[in-house]
């Protein structure tokens, strides 16, 4: 079975009424979500919970309330200022490195995710993996629920 790491915005576009195809696709992939061996982080708990609208902040955090949660550990802070420093990703968007960090360190098959600013990008995808094999960390999938359907 694959694992499958969720960033805080795969969940949300579950309930993304402002981006129907998203929600579409996002409700399409759940429905296959046996398939894979699901984590979270804390990280992703923690940007839900930041949501203000209550009533979505709590019916996402239920979807995800079986899932395996990780943690940010030392690794996963070295691995993530790496990525920054290494240009692969920009450090206004500290908190992808952190999420993609996670999942390398943890072995995870696939990063999915609907950031197609600083993560699902095909040249993304190689720096990284470039960046993973040259350091003796495994390759990753980025990819968007679309692309796993």
């Amino acid at each position: 079975m694959r694992s499958v790491y969720l960033d805080a915005s795969t969940p949300s576009a579950y309930y993304e009424r402002s981006q129907l195809e998203r929600l579409k696709i996002t409700r399409r992939w759940w429905r296959k979500i046996g398939e894979y061996k699901v984590f979270i982080s804390t990280l992703t708990l923690e940007e839900i919970k930041a949501l203000e609208n209550r009533e979505r902040r709590e019916a996402i955090l239920s979807l995800l309330s079986n899932f395996s949660v990780l943690k940010i550990t030392a690794p996963v802070k070295i691995l993530s200022k790496n990525y920054i420093e290494a240009k692969i990703i920009p450090l206004k968007a500290f908190n992808d490195a952190v999420h993609l960090s996670i999942a390398v360190v943890n072995k995870i098959n696939i990063l999915l995710s609907w950031d197609f600013t600083h993560l699902v990008k095909k040249e993304i995808e190689r720096k990284v993996n470039i960046y993973n094999i040259t350091n003796g960390y495994s390759e990753i999938q980025i990819t968007s629920p679309k692309e796993l359907l």
